[in-house]
């Protein structure tokens, strides 16, 4: 009698943890994210690093009035870039579109996006997109 309570009880344990399992399972398939939602999410990433890497300057002497100009040079920098990149937004999407491959696992997905001189990893899960490999 007591090893038939502990086998149904190590049943429902394991019972409770394939429903578990098939829950979560079940929630990261619904929310692996698309290919859109990556194109877009790398799309916003280059513009961010072009502007970046444009916008960051000399390194000018330390000081209250240098690190303003600094400051004001930088953002004037990246507002003029970004108008001009909000212009192309559709030809970068097109751009990422065609140079990533979509690894889809059900549960989340792998994005390899190769670029000039880059190849970009990123893994998408629970509706969320990481770049874990420049």
């Amino acid at each position: 009698m007591k090893a038939s309570l502990q086998n149904r009880l190590g049943r429902g344990k394991s019972t409770y943890a394939l429903l578990a399992i098939a829950g979560v399972a079940g929630v990261m398939s619904f929310t692996n994210p698309d290919q859109n939602t990556y194109v877009n999410y790398a799309a916003d990433r280059l513009t961010n690093e072009i502007q970046d890497a444009i916008c960051k300057g000399p390194q000018l002497p330390q000081g209250k009035l240098w690190e303003d100009i600094s400051k004001l040079t930088s953002n004037t920098c990246k507002s003029g870039l970004s108008t001009g990149l909000a212009f192309q937004g559709s030809n970068i999407k097109d751009f990422i579109a065609t140079s990533t491959e979509r690894q889809n696992f059900v549960v989340f997905s792998i994005y390899t996006t190769k670029v000039p001189g880059y190849n970009f990893k990123t893994i998408g899960a629970f509706g969320n997109l990481f770049t874990f490999q420049k």
